[in-house]
């Protein structure tokens, strides 16, 4: 009986001090992990805090580009929004509604955020007007706003730039015309070159593609108009029109011929009517100059440049 009570007793004890261990090393876990705990939500809580705080200064109503514009477009209402956007940009980095009307230097794609260095002063003169030409070989690989040099090619290997650096715009390749923005001494310039790609067979008026006009400044302009041509344009305004409208055929054709080389057609000796529409009677057609009587014509100018007095 008292072998049995130490031994009731003895369990007791070790059941007692078995529970006293537990609260003791439970306690002291709760409580590490409570600690731990609080120590993690105060390291967490000041991250937060310090996200919520970068994310309030870097918060900004800037505008940004609602469709795509492309370089030499104007930025305006139409094309951007002002819109809450996060950045750590600078704020005098975003463009002002004062700046809206600036032209794009870059492409700029929908949702992009735009900034002053993208755009530059917007450079239309009250003297620019926008001119459609129907005379110009456009390169393949041009499309709408590329900017280019347009030139002139003489038959004995002359070139000339015409006009440097024009951004082309509304490219039509039924007509094979195309815009340009051009002052009136670039639009006088530019008649002369016609005038002149008419006069000279197998001279040509075509576009050179900058690669990027960013970077690369203008060319210069090395196409003067002859005092020949001058005096023909001014003893006879209608030769603008005639000229034009038989390099236009020309490139017309050119441009079919491209179109046709892979039947193996040609539209050479077509006799293409540019306005069918208005030549329903034969006279009422522009009369074509004869070689005879440009030969005729030209000796007339020269006899007329040499009675100018050039001065000493």
């Amino acid at each position: 009986m008292k072998i049995q009570k130490r031994l009731k007793r003895t369990t007791k004890q070790y059941i007692i001090v078995a529970f006293i261990c537990i609260v003791v090393i439970g306690g002291a876990a709760i409580f590490t992990s409570v600690i731990i705990t609080s120590q993690i939500k105060e390291e967490y809580k000041a991250l937060l805090n310090e996200a919520y705080h970068d994310i309030k200064i870097n918060q900004k109503n800037v505008y940004v580009a609602i469709s795509d514009i492309t370089s030499g477009e104007a930025v305006t209402k139409e094309n951007v929004e002002k819109r809450t956007v996060y950045s750590s940009q600078p704020e005098a980095g975003f463009i002002t509604e004062s700046e809206l009307g600036k032209i794009a230097l870059v492409n700029i794609t929908s949702d992009t955020q735009v900034l002053a260095t993208m755009l530059t002063e917007n450079s239309i003169s009250s003297e620019l007007r926008e001119m459609e030409y129907g005379v110009v070989n456009i390169n393949s690989n041009i499309i709408d706003n590329d900017t280019v040099d347009v030139r002139i090619f003489y038959p004995n290997g002359e070139d000339y730039i015409i006009l440097p650096k024009k951004i082309v715009k509304g490219i039509t390749l039924d007509t094979h015309s195309c815009f340009l923005w051009l002052t009136e001494e670039e639009i006088l310039r530019m008649s002369s070159a016609i005038v002149d790609a008419y006069l000279y067979t197998g001279a040509k008026i075509y576009t050179t593609k900058y690669i990027e006009p960013n970077l690369q400044e203008a060319s210069l302009i090395t196409y003067e108009p002859s005092v020949s041509t001058l005096l023909l344009i001014q003893d006879n305004p209608n030769i603008i029109k005639t000229a034009t409208d038989e390099i236009s055929k020309k490139v017309r054709k050119a441009m079919e011929n491209r179109l046709a080389a892979s039947m193996n057609t040609s539209v050479e000796e077509i006799d293409w009517e540019l306005n069918p529409n208005e030549l329903t009677k034969q006279e009422e057609a522009p009369t074509e100059l004869s070689l005879e009587e440009k030969t005729t014509y030209q000796d007339e100018v020269k006899e007329k440049e040499a009675e100018l007095d050039y001065g000493p």
